[in-house]
This record gives structure tokens, C-alpha cells and sequence, in this order.
């Protein structure tokens, strides 16, 4: 038997090969693998194939495709320019490849896409080009693609996409993934995107949540809940960075407009939900492609919701995932349910991570009221979001089975106590929300195990107390909400030990904040908001005042409004002088007086203001000035000694000695102490009197 397949094998291979590739039939297509044969130009392969083949020449050096380079290969029906450093496209580069289906571009030097780089292509299904510096894509670059329905440009630097870019195709699959999109309109954009959608991609872009967005939160609204992969994760503004998008209200997005002025004035058709279009899903991990790069993607029918992959580092994308290479039939896109089994809580739903078979884990709004009534616990889950329940309390215990998470989402619940250790077995958590609860203290104990733990949502409690180095033992926390609570004052040491990036303190009933043991861990803050709280701006907020000074205005995020006293009412912090503050500073002689709080005024760095009366000498300048008197007094005595010199040598000898102590005498009394009583006979001509500078000696 085995020897009939080979001899099969060998039959089918009826094409020449071309040197130094290698060519093999796979499922009766005929592949040549060209790649890493340090290829420069495409017309360096001469070779003609009559039947329809699939080209690898990846991993070689191609840096420009010029006009007319695929005119031989009009056969192809698969080409793979993947990892090529390949920097632009010219103008009719495809022409003849008009039977093409499958195009990648992955992992190359790409700027931009213009409306002629993809003539000649009007049968490609698929288009892959990740990996790229795309900046730039024209409105018309798409539009002879009619057939194209899987498009992927994850992890590019596309700002903005034009209008009118989707109009002339019928996507089912879009990966926009890892650019610096901020918003994406519905007129000319949106409305041509959803008609055939079955899976779409947006995370890790900096999305401004504020009234643009509005467009895209209804959009979202509109199409299939399974079709959006991932989060929409807001960046700005600062007070919802983190939040996901499809969780945020529209009052909060655009809190001066209504639902119908929004529409109104972004140009949103009022269309009710509906939810015809509504198809069955699969994870698209599962979904055959033909090279292993993270987005590769087949556009047939899913039957489960579609999951996003964890994210890699950029120096390395391809083994983000396990697909089939190339070469290899697409198998998995047949398949009807996961390879492996999926252990799901009951009444909950579980998306498959098929590169690392990990799970995401919904479980909103389901009426848990302890987490240990999530039976039976799934195997390796990534993400679990459990928020808009009833839990109350969190146990040790409840994590037991949870050790893969890396997300945690127990926001709006009614958490009141935590037990110390409650999640010492979530190692790798990386993001835990437990905002919209009732929890009323932070203390170390409660973050034991989380070594790993960048973000951290505390927002919409009741906390009042924080213990000294309840942070400390999360060393890789980069952002903390502690905004709408009822935090009046923070202790010592409360962020030592982390490195924390960004703190929202919003609206909370802070009078001051001391920047000793508190603010001065702060040392690689890049956000900071302190609004709405009522600051009492009297002498003990100084010191905030100059630290304040020091940051840059857009890392304190809008202002620091003075509730206390009466004259700095409704007031900027900053915008006050220190002896306006604190009076006692411009009145008082002598050293400054240690402020309130136990912080010192910082005197280098702050504006002060021209000072008027009375201050203390510095030490400093004291002794140089003394200095000063010293030497010039050296000089002048020598000077008339040189002087009485001079007069000597003009004079009788008899009457040097009685010139000498005439000019010495004069001399001296330029530092003489005033006349004492001396006994007689002290003062005869041949004797000097006793002067009280010891230089007078000469």
C-alpha cells in the first residue's frame, strides 16, 4: 500500500522543478518552495508552470517588485513574499496573476499602500500584511479587490484608515490589531464594513473614548456580539483608560449631547438591532491558513465565538501561533468542534485560544453569588470576567484551579472583604478589575502572590483606609485607579517598592497630600489625576504645590482646584504664590519654618516670588563676604606700608625711625578699638601702643 502512494506521488509530480527550489503535490496542487534562496528579483525564477501552483519566496531579498515582475507565473494561485525587507510595490507589479487567491506580504518594510499597488489582482480572497511599517493607505487601494474577504494589518502604524477604503469589498474577517487608530467614523467607513462580517479585531490601539467614538460603540451595538474578538480597551481620555468600550455608557462617552444629538451630529442612521445577521462562529484559531503567522485566517463558517490570541513581542510574530505552514492542507477548517474538549462552568461561555489552548471565560451577569459555584472549573483559562454578579466575599480558596489566569474581572459585584492571600495562586495575573464593590481597606495581605500584576481597578468603592506598603509586593504594577472612593489621606510608603506609571486619585476627599514618603516614590510617573477632590491650599499643601511644578502639564491630568480657604477658593493649585499660601513664609526671619505634615519647603525649584522683608543671611554668603573685607583689609595695609617704604628712603636718616612710627600709627588706626585708659609712661615715643588687629604687628 505504501509503496502505491509513493508511486502515486511520484506520478503527479508531472511539472519541471526549478533550481535551487524544491517542489512537492500536496492534495493535488503543485507547490514550490523557493524560499531562503537569497532571491533578489522575482525574474530571477524562469521558470513556466502550466498548471495552478502555490509560490513560498519568503526569507529572501526582494526589495522592490517592479512593474510587470509576474507576467510568467500567471499560474499562481497562492504567493508568499512573507520576510522578503521588502520596501515598495511599483505600479503593475501584479499584472498577470489574475487567478491569484492568497497573497502575503507579512513581516516586510511596507509604508503604504497606494491605489494602484494591487492591479491585476481581481481574484484575491485573502491579504495578509502584518508586521509592516504601513503608515499610509489610499482610499482607492482596495477597490478592484471584489473578491477579497479576509484582510489582516495587525501590528502596522496606520493612524487612520480613509473613507470609502471598504466600499468596493465584502470582508467576512479584519485584523486591525496593534496599530494607533483612535477612532474609526461610521459615514464612510463602518457602513461598509459590516455586511458580510463574521470576525473583526481592534485591540492594542490608543482608542479615544470621548464623542467620536460614539459611532463605533453603536456599531458594535449593531452587528453580531460574537463577531468583535477581544476588548476595545479605551486609552483616553484618563479617568476610562482600561475600560472596554462596549462597558461604558454613552452619558460618559459624550455627557453634554443626547442619544439622538449624537446621532444627529456624527451622522449615525437611527437602525434598530437586529439580528438577522447573526451566524454560527468558531474559534478563528481554528480556521486553516497557509503560513504560521498570528492572523492567518480562513473565512468558511464557525461554530463557536471567535477568540483572540495573546499578544508576543514584535521581534518575533511568527511563533505566536501553530498553523499549518504553507505546504499543508487546510484540515482544521473542516472541523466542526475543538480538537480538544472545552471544560465550561454551567451557564457560562468559553472561547478556545487554540496557539496556547487557553480559555476566555464569561461568566457576566450570571447571579453567582461565590465563586466556588463555578463547576465544573475549566483547564487553563486566560481570562475570566465574572463581573455583574452577586459575590460578596473572595476565599482563598476560590482561585484554586486558576493558576494560567492572566485577566480577572470582578468589577460591579458587592465585594466587601477579601481574605489576606485570597489570590496567592494567580501568579500570572496581569490585570485585575474589582471596581463597583464595597470594599472599604487595602492591605498588604491582600495582593500576596500577585507578582506579575501590571493594572489594578479599585475605583467606585468605599475605601477609606490604605496600610503602609500595600503595594509593595506587586513590583511590576504599573497603573492604579483609586478614583470615586473615600480616601482622605494616604500613608507613608504607600507606593514603595512599585513603578507605577499612572495613579488616578479623582474624586476622592484628599485636603493634602505629603510628598515625603508618599509622592516621592513616584519616580517614573507618566498620569496623575487629582481632580475633584476638596485641596485646603494653606501652608501644609506647599510642598504638593512645588511637586506639582516639577511634572509636566500633560502628565496632571486637568486641575487642582483649591476648596479651602476662602481666598483660594475655585482656584488652581498652581496657579497661587507660595507667600499667598502660607504668609508665614514672607514675614518670618530666619531659617524656614518646617511646614505642616513634616515636609520641608523646597527652596531650589519653586517660584517664590520676589521677596520682601526681613530674611535670614545664608551661611554661605556670610562667610564670603567676610572673606572679601579680610582680603581687601590685607590689601590696603600693604599698600601704605609700601607707601611709608617709599617716604623712608626720601628722608634724612635722622628722621626715619620718627617717620616709620607715624606711618604705622596711621596705619593702624584704621582698625584701632576705641581709646581704653593706659597707665602712664606707656605710650613713649619708642613704643607702640596695643591695637586690637593683629595685623598691625608689621
Amino acid at each position: 500500500m505504501m509503496l502505491w502512494v509513493t508511486l502515486l506521488s511520484t506520478i503527479e509530480i508531472d511539472e519541471p522543478c526549478f533550481e535551487p527550489c524544491y517542489c512537492e503535490v500536496k492534495e493535488g496542487i503543485f507547490h514550490v518552495h523557493c524560499d531562503s534562496k537569497g532571491f533578489t528579483n522575482v525574474s530571477q525564477i524562469s521558470q513556466i508552470w502550466s498548471r495552478p501552483f502555490k509560490l513560498n519566496l519568503q526569507r529572501n531579498s526582494m526589495r522592490k517588485l517592479y512593474f510587470n515582475s509576474f507576467l510568467h507565473l500567471n499560474n499562481a494561485i497562492s504567493l508568499n513574499l512573507g520576510n522578503n525587507a521588502l520596501q515598495d510595490i511599483h505600479a503593475g507589479a501584479f499584472n498577470g496573476l489574475g487567478i491569484l487567491k492568497r497573497l502575503f506580504l507579512h513581516e516586510n518594510k511596507l509604508e503604504v499602500f497606494r491605489n494602484d499597488t494591487f492591479l491585476g489582482l481581481e481574484s484575491l480572497e485573502y491579504l495578509q500584511a502584518d508586521y509592516n511599517v504601513i503608515k499610509r493607505i489610499e482610499s482607492g487601494a482596495f477597490r478592484h479587490l471584489h473578491k477579497l474577504r479576509v484582510l489582516i494589518l495587525n501590528d502596522n502604524l496606520i493612524p487612520v484608515l480613509p473613507n470609502y477604503l471598504f466600499r468596493s469589498v465584502s470582508l467576512t474577517h479584519l485584523d486591525l490589531r496593534g496599530n494607533r487608530l483612535k477612532t474609526l467614523p461610521y459615514k464612510g467607513m463602518l457602513e461598509y464594513v459590516g455586511r458580510s462580517l463574521m470576525e473583526i479585531q481592534l485591540e492594542e490601539n490608543p482608542w479615544n473614548c470621548v464623542c467620536e467614538i460614539v459611532q463605533l460603540k453603536t456599531w458594535l451595538e449593531r452587528i453580531p456580539y460574537t463577531a468583535l474578538v477581544g476588548e476595545i480597551t479605551c486609552d483616553y481620555p484618563f479617568h476610562l483608560h482600561g475600560k472596554d468600550l462596549r462597558e461604558i455608557k454613552r452619558s460618559e462617552l459624550c455627557p453634554l449631547l443626547s442619544d439622538a444629538e449624537i446621532e444627529a451630529k456624527l451622522g449615525i442612521p437611527r437602525i434598530p438591532f437586529s439580528n438577522e445577521n447573526t451566524w454560527p462562529t468558531k474559534p478563528s484559531s481554528m480556521l486553516s491558513s497557509f503560513h504560521n503567522t498570528a492572523s492567518s485566517v480562513e473565512y468558511k463558517e464557525r461554530v463557536d465565538k471567535p477568540t483572540k490570541r495573546p499578544r508576543p513581542t514584535k521581534n518575533s510574530p511568527t511563533p505566536r501561533s501553530i498553523y499549518p505552514g504553507i505546504n499543508q492542507a487546510p484540515v482544521a477548517g473542516y472541523q466542526t468542534r475543538p480538537p480538544i474538549p472545552i471544560i465550561c462552568p454551567a451557564g457560562c461561555t468559553c472561547n478556545l485560544h487554540i496557539n496556547d489552548l487557553g480559555l476566555t471565560v464569561n461568566c457576566k451577569e450570571k447571579g453567582f453569588h461565590n465563586i466556588s459555584e463555578l463547576l465544573p472549573r475549566p483547564l487553563n483559562a486566560k481570562k475570566l470576567y465574572l463581573s455583574g454578579n452577586l459575590i460578596q466575599k473572595i476565599y482563598r480558596s476560590d482561585f484554586w484551579n486558576f493558576s494560567s489566569l492572566d485577566l480577572l474581572h470582578l468589577g460591579n459585584n458587592r465585594i466587601s472583604y477579601v481574605q489576606e492571600g485570597a489570590f496567592i495562586n494567580l501568579p500570572n495575573l496581569k490585570s485585575l478589575y474589582l471596581n463597583g464593590n464595597d470594599i472599604e481597606r487595602l492591605t498588604p495581605g491582600m495582593f500576596r502572590g500577585l507578582q506579575m500584576l501590571s493594572y489594578l481597578y479599585f475605583e467606585y468603592n468605599v475605601i477609606r483606609e490604605i496600610q503602609p506598603n500595600s503595594f509593595s509586593l506587586m513590583p511590576n504594577l504599573q497603573l492604579v485607579f483609586l478614583n470615586d472612593n473615600l480616601l482622605r489621606s494616604l500613608p507613608n510608603d504607600a507606593f514603595a517598592g512599585t513603578n507605577l506609571a499612572r495613579l488616578n486619585l479623582r474624586n476622592n476627599y484628599f485636603l493634602s497630600m505629603p510628598v515625603r514618603g508618599v509622592l516621592e516614590h513616584l519616580i517614573s510617573i507618566v498620569q496623575i489625576d487629582f481632580h475633584q477632590n476638596p485641596w485646603d491650599c494653606s501652608c501644609e499643601i506647599i510642598p504638593l504645590k512645588q511637586w506639582l511644578e516639577k511634572l509636566s502639564s500633560v502628565i496632571v491630568v486637568g486641575d487642582v482646584i483649591c476648596k479651602t480657604p476662602e481666598f483660594a477658593f475655585g482656584k488652581d493649585l498652581r496657579s497661587l504664590q507660595v507667600e499667598v499660601i502660607c504668609p508665614e513664609l514672607k514675614y518670618s526671619s530666619g531659617p524656614s519654618p518646617a511646614l505642616p505634615g513634616g515636609d520641608d519647603l523646597i527652596t531650589g525649584s519653586s517660584d517664590m516670588g520676589e521677596a520682601s522683608g526681613r530674611r535670614a543671611v545664608p551661611l554661605s554668603v556670610l562667610i564670603l563676604s567676610l572673606l572679601i573685607l579680610f582680603i581687601s583689609a590685607v590689601f590696603v595695609a600693604a599698600g601704605l606700608f609700601a607707601f611709608v617704604l617709599r617716604r623712608r628712603k626720601n628722608l634724612p636718616f635722622r628722621k626715619r625711625s620718627e617717620v616709620d612710627l607715624t606711618g604705622i600709627q596711621m596705619q593702624c588706626r584704621i582698625f584701632e578699638d576705641p581709646p581704653r585708659q593706659s597707665s602712664a609712661g606707656n605710650t613713649g615715643a619708642g613704643r607702640l601702643p596695643d591695637f586690637g588687629v593683629s595685623f598691625c604687628t608689621l
